[in-house]
């Protein structure tokens, strides 16, 4: 037999367990690249800058390696042309 008197059973308020559960639920991990913008001013200037000089980057490498592969490939290529970036900077 067990010894000492009944322990009364706790009630539980309806609302509480679930808030818990629901501020655990709502942030996510989230994986990926992910851009945060910038909050002033110079940052966001900054910001338009950098990415143009990256689309900019971007579009002449891709000229130079069209170019290169066009001159070394003994047949040509029909899904790239050299002149294709440039008809996209015109649109």
């Amino acid at each position: 037999m067990a010894q000492g008197k009944y322990k009364k059973s706790k009630l539980q308020v309806p609302g509480k367990t679930k808030d818990k559960k629901s501020k655990k639920q709502t942030v996510v991990l989230r994986k990926g690249n992910f851009h945060i913008a910038p909050k002033k001013q110079k940052l966001i200037e900054a910001a338009k800058l950098k990415r143009g000089l990256e689309k900019g980057i971007q579009a002449c490498i891709e000229d130079e390696l069209t170019a290169k592969t066009v001159s070394f490939e003994p047949r040509s290529l029909a899904m790239l042309k050299p002149s294709a970036s440039k008809e996209k900077k015109k649109k």
